[in-house]
């Protein structure tokens, strides 16, 4: 088998690079297995690195991200699609929300003898605006909370979730005078039209987000749909309120919030708004006044550890 690891030397606060690049060889020093340890340089250049990096004719390489979620986006966006290529992660950064969502549990994947005697599972991907999505495509106060989030990360003592805590408690907090929900216009594949001012909007391959948000829970890797939730415009006392039940997953069943909650399936859809729009794709930010999601069902082989 061959294996690629690619490394995010600012993952967990760049401290862990050097640890896990000797882990990697003294667990594969003995063993007949073709290893390729790699440092990314700077962002974009594992997407640069996976898209370059030779895969023999029909042989497998499984990339495997060294970092946290954004290391993984990378990693995906760089070798997805390509014949022979394979994904995995080694979670050693500040998020592991891909893991969350498949039901996996981080500390199996840090043990590289589960991982080498585990099997290759095909999960679906969405695409969105030409970025492979993973795990869940955001817009709203969501994504703008996702876009202040690397302030809080780099605080000393401060955890993936806690920086998205606090992120979300600021971001929340400075718009207790209006301006948090965003108009959109939505067409689902299917022709429906959507249109509101609104708070959240979350297109999920997976369920988990944020270090812990449970969005959509019912979400499903490798079914061939999105599913969409969307919270209308509320004010900030009911945000409140509201946002540890979102972050559970039980705001699908309470019917105190059906007055501001949409849920639905879809396999694609196009988001348009007058104002630019903050958009999160697995945690990568960029900017835009229109959308274009769209599932790509079973694209990504991704490899589970073995767990018997």
């Amino acid at each position: 088998m061959n294996y690629v690891f690619i490394i995010n030397p600012a993952a967990g606060k760049g401290k862990k690079a050097d640890e896990t690049a000797k882990t990697i060889r003294e667990f594969f020093k003995n063993r007949e297995d073709n290893i390729h340890i790699y440092l990314s340089k700077c962002p974009g250049d594992a997407i640069r690195f996976g898209k370059e990096y030779p895969i023999p004719d029909g042989e497998e390489v499984c990339f495997v991200a060294c970092g946290g979620d954004g290391t993984f986006f990378e990693t995906v966006n760089g070798a997805f699609g390509r014949p022979g290529a394979s994904f995995s992660i080694y979670p050693c950064g500040s998020g592991n929300d891909f893991i969350k969502s498949s039901g996996g549990n981080p500390e199996d994947y840090l043990d590289l003898n589960k991982l080498v005697n585990g099997e290759t599972q095909v999960f679906d991907a969405l695409e969105c605006n030409g970025k492979i999505c993973s795990n869940i495509c955001n817009i709203g106060l969501d994504s703008v909370i996702a876009d202040r989030l690397n302030r809080y990360k780099k605080l000393p003592g401060v955890s993936g979730s806690m920086a998205y805590n606090l992120s979300t408690a600021f971001t929340v907090g400075g718009g207790i005078f209006g301006g948090l929900a965003k108009p959109m216009k939505i067409t689902f594949d299917d022709g429906e039209v959507f249109e509101k001012r609104l708070m959240f909007s979350v297109f999920g391959n997976g369920k988990v987000y944020g270090g812990g948000y449970h969005a959509v829970p019912e979400a499903k890797l490798d079914d061939g749909l999105i599913d969409f939730c969307a919270v209308s415009e509320i004010g900030v006392l009911r945000i409140a309120k509201v946002i540890n039940i979102y972050k559970r997953g039980d705001h699908i069943d309470d019917p105190n919030l059906a007055d501001i909650l949409t849920m639905r399936r879809c396999t694609g859809a196009k988001i348009e708004s007058p104002e630019l729009l903050t958009v999160s794709v697995d945690g990568e930010i960029f900017k835009s006044k229109e959308i274009e999601v769209k599932m790509i069902p079973s694209s990504l082989p991704f490899r589970i550890p073995k767990t018997d």
